[in-house]
């Protein structure tokens, strides 16, 4: 599809063939995927990725294709190009997305690609983001109701277009999806069973409010940036691998585990509520949190 975008439409009926067998097929498609990353995520989110993820240029650009097509990113930057606002706010928002995106594909570095193709991912994992995107509404814990309340309220106030910001809060709403839909598909559980012991087990220790700080966090130097970048993803990420340990019956599973584990988990959530009422919460405290959550939940 990008190969063929790059012709007139005239060209792609006639000559459809000699186009997929140009001589610079690759140096087209690699040329349009290479603007269209700095066009709508800018220069310094693809390098810094790079560097937290231990990944290639080239794996960021696979995973961008991923991502742009699972969330259908180019509707929403279409959204923001054509509507009536400020650039301030125009400029906030595909930061925004910008954001959502680097965060998708994150998880789609640390392994929901497992060397597929692009095309295979996107197969692979679309039916179980769908279903989980059609029933966000009835997923979502308070802690992260607050957080997409308070993400609409800041951009609303910034002058973007209530259609707009409900995209862009969705966007949000569906951070870790692809993780979830990764799992349903190995694990044959349904992907709305997993997304629910997901948000549990994330509600009771506490972690979902933990993601959210690290997420927020302005990092001081390089090095903070990229502890405070894998923290917002290991919060996550802990809870998958839980998960994957056994997939098999999972809300009950965490709710038996909680109540086996009450005294420890009890423990841990006076940890995070005393982070809580920080007035700013550090990099070292979220890190703090990450080592204990992984020895609880490796419990």
């Amino acid at each position: 599809p990008e190969l063929l975008a790059a012709f007139p439409e005239g060209m792609r009926k006639a000559h459809r063939d000699a186009i997929a067998h140009h001589q610079l097929r690759s140096e087209i498609v690699a040329t349009k995927i290479a603007n269209r990353i700095v066009n709508r995520m800018g220069l310094i989110h693809p390098y810094e990725l790079a560097e937290e993820e231990g990944a290639s240029l080239g794996d960021i650009a696979g995973a961008f294709v991923i991502a742009e097509t699972l969330f259908d990113a180019r509707s929403l930057w279409s959204m923001i190009d054509e509507a009536d606002l400020g650039e301030s706010a125009r400029l906030l928002l595909f930061e925004q997305v910008a954001v959502e995106l680097r965060a998708a594909m994150a998880d789609l570095l640390r392994g929901s690609v497992a060397g597929r193709s692009v095309g295979d991912t996107i197969a692979a994992l679309a039916p179980g983001i769908a279903k989980i995107d059609e029933a966000v509404d009835t997923l979502l814990l308070d802690e992260t109701r607050a957080q997409a309340r308070g993400f609409a309220q800041r951009l609303t106030e910034a002058g973007a277009p209530r259609k707009i910001v409900d995209r862009v809060v969705r966007l949000a709403e569906l951070d870790g999806a692809v993780g979830l839909a990764a799992l349903a598909e190995r694990s044959g559980t349904d992907a709305i069973v997993l997304t629910r012991a997901f948000t549990s087990l994330g509600s009771a220790l506490g972690l979902d409010w933990a993601q959210g700080a690290a997420m927020r966090t302005t990092p001081v130097d390089p090095w903070e940036r990229l502890l405070v970048a894998g923290l917002s993803r290991d919060f996550q990420q802990m809870r998958l691998e839980w998960l994957a340990r056994d997939a098999a019956l999972p809300e009950a599973r965490v709710a038996a585990w909680l109540g086996g584990q009450a005294n420890r988990v009890r423990d841990f959530r006076r940890l995070v509520d005393r982070a809580k009422l920080a007035v700013v919460v550090s990099p070292a405290m979220l890190a703090q949190i990450a080592g204990q959550a992984r020895v609880l939940l490796g419990r």
